[in-house]
């Protein structure tokens, strides 16, 4: 059963906290193949991003800032009806990385209800988001865990890969033992 209240999802990442960064550092060192990861990582994002509509939550828009690149500035700005420049003074806020933006204030602007009012020009970051379809899991997955406590596919991917793994090393070591008679 695939936990989608976001009160307890909060609750239970904190309560998790210490195992899911200690299940972090083991999936970066275990002798599971980075790509069998990403491959085990995809199939969970699918199978869970199709029981859980982000439409229907919008916790990232309400919890998260969104990080904007120059084309995600124009393409908002002209959806606006402004200018790029109208558009950073209004609503961003420079980001740590070169020409990368943040959108200052939470929930996002553009949110109304739980949809995007553009959601058809949404930011790059935004239509990625949660980003487990990428690849190279392994190093990306401290930002799993920094959105875990906000995103229901996020927390649910991570719990059924800390079971998914656990029960393929264990296959594993038991296939080991039986060569080894």
């Amino acid at each position: 059963m695939l936990e989608t209240n976001l009160d307890r999802i909060r609750e239970l990442a904190e309560q998790k906290k210490d195992e899911n960064r200690a299940f972090r550092l083991h999936i970066k060192d275990c002798d599971i193949e980075e790509e069998e990861i990403d491959a085990i990582v995809h199939r969970l994002d699918a199978y869970v991003s199709s029981k859980i509509d982000c439409r229907q939550c919008a916790n990232c828009c309400r919890e998260l800032q969104a990080t904007l690149g120059r084309e995600d500035v124009v393409r908002l700005a002209q959806a606006e009806g402004i200018t790029p420049e109208q558009f950073e003074r209004r609503y961003l806020d420079k980001s740590d990385e070169p020409d990368r933006f943040l959108i200052r204030q939470k929930p996002c602007p553009f949110l109304e209800g739980k949809l995007c009012r553009h959601y058809h020009v949404r930011p790059e970051s935004c239509a990625e988001f949660p980003f487990l379809h990428k690849p190279d899991f392994t190093t990306r997955s401290m930002m799993a865990l920094w959105n875990l406590p906000y995103c229901p596919i996020v927390y649910n991917v991570y719990e059924l890969l800390k079971q998914e793994i656990a029960e393929l090393e264990m296959l594993r070591r038991d296939a080991k033992e039986e060569d080894l008679e």
